[in-house]
């Protein structure tokens, strides 16, 4: 009875083994070729922790390879046919539509088959379909910025210039997906080509706007937030040479040297004045800058702030902006050097030197007196001979570098920072003295990158 029961199990097994293989469709087991169709296959193996992630793995390795078969024709109208002549440019863009395909594709039929260990899908859009569907989309797009750019040419007759620039870049959005697509569109008044059209829009727009501070030099104390607001004004330059200004621009103060607490972003008055404090420097540097420039993002939404086509429409050296030069004044420190060349003492101190003016130009101003000091800087470098490595034919020359800096509060001797550079090597044939000036050249530079930032974060 147990025998007869395990024949009838095991012929049932086979039996739905069968069954499932019969089951199986033509496409898993070879790749369809359907002309009418753009085809993509994805499977994914099945296992006891993937949960329903190999599901969507096949289904994402089958619209890629949907997407990899439609074909990109670059118009000759197109943003990447103006610019095939810059590689980095189109690169970009080639990946920006290479993405773009992927997730916009849509109206393609899907088929799924799985067994115990793996699963399947089939997507295939039909060709004709895709194009009527692109056609529409981009016929839609083209009226859409269309609209937009003309509605910002009557925005800047009117000299709303701000609403001008929000709707130039609304029609730029509406191009997105349409980089490699004829751009040109007829209206009632004749063609345009939306692409260039906007370009040139822009730059002529910028080139009429002007943003001027109040006062460019500011000096400040490194611990103390700031009196007098940066100040600029925004004004547009009409064709008679007028200047009217310019109402709700929006602007981005940043600090492009240095380091600091301000209030970033702002919009201008109906006098097209604005301003911002610096509430706190963060760097030490004597020499600090801010920028004051267009914000363009308070015009974007925010899923194409990031987008290259708008760094396409909008290349840095168009954007209008303007500076601040911030001096900080300076705590007085007095120098202490002490150089060892080779084992001996050296009273030249070529090293400390260049240390010092690095100082002097960032942090301190140095005085001859300690007793006229706030701070004392004492310094204590050492160069030493290496090796003489010898090949075949030449000889190469090692010196070692070591370094060691302290800064101490005048009026109590506290310490305040020290630091340590060591192992610091130069290795020059011709001599130790080519050795040495390398050694000195990437003692300095490590200095600028260990110990500099350590010293901004300082309060002096």
């Amino acid at each position: 009875m147990t025998r007869r029961f395990y024949l009838i199990a095991l012929v049932l097994l086979l039996a739905g083994i069968s069954a499932a293989q019969a089951a199986k469709p033509k496409w898993v087991k070879k790749r369809p070729s359907e002309k009418e169709y753009y085809i993509g296959i994805g499977m994914a193996y099945k296992s006891q922790n993937s949960g329903l992630d190999y599901a969507k793995k096949a289904r994402a390795d089958a619209l890629r390879e949907m997407a990899s078969e439609i074909e990109v024709n670059i118009s000759a109208n197109s943003l990447l046919r103006q610019f095939e002549d810059n590689y980095r440019f189109q690169e970009t863009f080639e990946s920006e539509i290479s993405t773009s395909a992927e997730e916009n594709l849509s109206g393609y039929e899907v088929q799924t088959w799985e067994n115990k260990r793996e699963y399947w899908v089939l997507m295939r859009l039909n060709k004709n379909e895709y194009r009527r569907r692109n056609e529409l989309d981009l016929n839609m797009a083209k009226k859409r910025a269309a609209t937009y750019l003309l509605e910002a040419r009557r925005l800047k007759e009117n000299q709303e210039i701000t609403a001008s620039l929000a709707a130039y870049f609304k029609a730029i959005e509406s191009l997105e997906n349409h980089l490699s697509d004829d751009l040109a569109y007829r209206t009632i008044d004749g063609n345009i080509n939306l692409g260039s059209d906007i370009v040139q829009d822009l730059r002529s727009l910028f080139g009429q706007i002007a943003i001027t501070p109040e006062n460019p030099n500011y000096n400040i104390s490194f611990s103390k937030s700031m009196e007098s607001p940066l100040q600029v004004k925004v004004e547009y330059f009409l064709p008679d040479g007028r200047k009217i200004p310019v109402h709700n621009f929006p602007l981005h103060f940043r600090f492009t040297e240095g380091a600091g607490v301000l209030q970033e972003k702002v919009t201008t008055n109906p006098g097209g004045e604005v301003s911002s404090y610096i509430q706190k420097l963060e760097s030490s540097r004597k020499k600090q800058q801010v920028t004051a420039a267009f914000d363009y993002t308070a015009l974007l939404q925010k899923e194409n702030i990031e987008s290259p086509l708008v760094a396409f429409f909008l290349p840095q050296g168009t954007i209008p902006h303007t500076t601040f030069n911030i001096e900080l004044q300076k705590s007085t420190a007095w120098f202490d050097a002490n150089e060892s060349i080779f084992g001996s003492q050296t009273s030249s101190a070529p090293f400390a030197n260049r240390l010092k003016s690095q100082l002097n130009e960032t942090f301190f101003n140095f005085t001859f007196s300690p007793e006229q000091a706030k701070y004392h800087v004492v310094t204590n470098a050492y160069f030493r001979k290496g090796e003489i490595k010898k090949g075949n034919g030449y000889e190469v020359y090692l010196v070692f570098a070591d370094l060691y800096i302290s800064v101490l509060s005048a009026d109590t001797h506290t310490e305040i920072f020290n630091g340590t550079i060591s192992g610091i090597k130069g290795m020059r044939p011709g001599g130790y003295d080519y050795a040495l000036r390398e050694a000195r050249e990437k003692l300095l530079e490590q200095f600028k990158d260990e110990i500099y930032p350590q010293l901004e974060g300082l309060n002096f």
